[in-house]
């Protein structure tokens, strides 16, 4: 008996003791949120912030509380261990199979399709050979822009040349076979395949947070050093850890040029001589609301983010990650870099509202926030793979394709194929007209 009172106790001490660290956090980020206003208040009111000087705006500066990151975003409700252990309970207790599954996989295959990359045509970018009689109107290499999604939010992005592969995941589980949710639909390339087939590893590797769905540990044993990482705060220690050391490591507003670790993009020309241009490359590190770990004690020791790829000063990719809708930010973002020609956003993972809303988007959100960057186009990402919410699997790519026709952009407004390449002239903006959509096997060439 005095055992078990002890026992209580312990956990009504360790309950309290909780509460009240999450509370100090919580009130302590909030006084740092007002702080941070006010100090931007002041330099608007004295005409010292122009609106591209990006180092002198305080109010989204990555945070420290007590050595752990926070959002430093109004809109953003932390998530305790209580709320995780409700909505854990309201999973066990839902009715059906959650997230609408089908138990027949033909079914599920009938609605939602795949296809094997193409890698010919991603190698054949890569080297800068133009053998693809298939598409008579592809923009030229030096102008061409593809990304290939591949599940969940990993892609590969390619602007000329140059290759990056985005939030790593092939494997079939989270954490392991054993722990965690399992693909509903397989990867469309295992990671060997892939590299084999594309020539070899990217350039880079861009990762936005450390979660098991954006990274996997297979990708990083398999690249390892051969290609350089582009990471957050805090991610680079975790890759030592596993023998990676080729990384960069970004705070949110970080920029910083590519061009020392890329091949030579110059075009050949007639003569077989190297144009004298070549294109600048830079990726910014920008903020996003979400959150980091890979396990409960590691919560928000690393910090997460978002990217922008420039060629030449111009936006040309945003990559989106995890995150909830914060309005300054985004709208922040915009003026500093829009337009941007191809965003990747996420469009799943949003219900219930009341739990997912500070963390993840939906899809008339992420429509929303293709208008505050001023992006020409966004493909939506971050679903159709794993069932981590409440919503049916196939809400977020139905619920894009109406706003998709809403807004009249329906080829702007991409719902993707995983497996399938999507291909544009990385240089053509036009926000009246939506382009033409030529479709072939597993290629959508956008002109």
């Amino acid at each position: 008996m005095a055992a078990r009172r002890l026992l209580i106790r312990l956990c009504i001490g360790s309950a309290a003791g909780y509460a009240g660290y999450v509370s100090f956090v919580y009130m302590r980020t909030q006084f740092e949120i007002q702080r941070r206003k006010e100090i931007y208040d002041s330099l608007i009111s004295q005409g010292l912030l122009d609106t591209k000087v990006r180092l002198l705006d305080p109010r989204f500066r990555s945070m420290k509380i007590l050595g752990r990151y926070e959002n430093p975003f109004t809109e953003y409700r932390p998530q305790t261990l209580f709320e995780f252990m409700v909505m854990r309970f309201m999973e066990l207790t839902e009715h059906g199979k959650r997230g609408g599954l089908p138990s027949d996989p033909e079914v599920l295959k009938k609605l939602l399709p795949s296809v094997k990359p193409d890698l010919d045509l991603i190698s054949q970018i890569r080297s800068g050979i133009d053998k693809i009689p298939a598409f008579p109107k592809l923009p030229p290499v030096d102008r061409r822009l593809s990304y290939t999604w591949l599940g969940q939010s990993c892609g590969f992005l390619q602007i000329g040349k140059l290759s990056f592969l985005v939030d790593p995941l092939f494997s079939d589980h989270l954490v392991n076979r054993y722990v965690g949710p399992k693909r509903y639909i397989p990867v469309p390339v295992g990671l060997d395949r892939f590299l084999q087939g594309i020539g070899g590893p990217p350039e880079f590797v861009m990762v936005s947070h450390d979660h098991p769905d954006h990274l996997d540990q297979e990708s990083i044993a398999k690249i390892g050093n051969k290609s350089k990482w582009i990471v957050p705060l805090g991610l680079g220690k975790y890759l030592k850890k596993r023998g990676v050391w080729n990384y960069l490591e970004m705070d949110w507003w970080d920029r910083i040029p590519l061009d020392a670790a890329l091949p030579d993009d110059g075009m050949p020309s007639k003569r077989g001589n190297h144009c004298k241009k070549k294109h600048t490359y830079e990726v910014v590190c920008l903020p996003s609301m979400h959150w980091g770990g890979r396990i409960l004690i590691d919560s928000n020791s690393r910090l997460w983010c978002s990217f922008m790829i420039l060629r030449d000063g111009k936006a040309l990719f945003y990559h989106g990650g995890d995150t909830g809708y914060a309005s300054e930010l985004f709208r922040r973002v915009g003026k500093e870099f829009g337009p941007v020609k191809l965003s990747a956003l996420p469009i799943g993972q949003y219900c219930p509202e009341w739990h997912q809303r500070p963390r993840h988007i939906s899809p008339q959100e992420s429509v929303q926030i293709m208008k505050d960057l001023h992006s020409h186009k966004m493909v939506g990402v971050h679903w159709g793979t794993f069932v981590l919410s409440s919503e049916n699997f196939l809400d977020p790519a139905r619920e894009l394709t109406l706003l998709a026709h809403k807004e009249n952009r329906p080829n702007s407004i991409i719902i993707p194929q995983c497996g399938r390449t999507i291909v544009m002239d990385a240089e053509k903006i036009d926000f009246k007209h939506d382009d033409k959509a030529v479709q072939k096997d597993t290629v959508t060439v956008y002109q």
